[in-house]
């Protein structure tokens, strides 16, 4: 690989991460509006598409159903728009502090730190009024200076322990337990 074909590797990376950074600054500031220019219509969410393997509903309440289907369908700046406003309709100062962001050809890593305060539903969970703070990794790649995918690692367990929603299985390991996810419920 020559200097030049390098250079061009190196541009296309910067202007991924700057696409990337839309991406956080609309879910910080709730602003939609742009979407469409960084988000493409073929745009799939690894995470929401989990719900999409849940087959038998039979044990879930009719509320979260309807929820599982709706977003499985979801796709594009649709789908983006529709996890925007679903998280912050749910949580009051949302943010998502970077620490981190590498770029590697179509795709972009960031490591991030996400808070906030639990004050609406979050997908048929009502609010607890808790504040919370985990650590989170996302994927995005990016094709013709759109993202069109995402992927994402989060410590979703210490965000649950947070919002009061699991605890450790017996009293003699809760102080443990808090202290190895380094829990700070308030």
């Amino acid at each position: 690989m020559d200097m030049q074909q390098k250079n061009q590797i190196y541009e296309i990376e910067e202007k991924n991460i700057k696409i990337a950074r839309l991406a956080s600054q609309a879910f910080n500031t709730g602003d939609i509006s742009k979407v469409h220019e960084f988000v493409s219509p073929d745009y799939i969410n690894r995470v929401s598409l989990g719900f999409a393997g849940i087959d038998d509903t039979s044990n879930i309440s009719n509320q979260f159903r309807d929820i599982i289907k709706s977003r499985s369908s979801l796709k594009g700046p649709d789908e983006f728009i529709d996890t925007i406003k679903s998280l912050r309709d749910a949580f009051v100062d949302l943010h998502y502090e970077e620490h981190e962001i590498i770029a590697c050809k179509d795709k972009v890593i960031t490591f991030v730190t996400v808070s906030g305060k639990h004050v609406g539903n979050f997908f048929s969970i009502p609010p607890t009024g808790r504040n919370f703070t985990y650590e989170a990794v996302h994927v995005f790649r990016i094709v013709d200076n759109k993202i069109v995918e995402h992927s994402a690692v989060r410590d979703d367990l210490s965000f649950m322990m947070q919002l009061g929603l699991v605890c450790a299985a017996t009293e003699e390991y809760e102080s443990l337990f808090q202290a190895w996810k380094g829990s700070k419920s308030k």
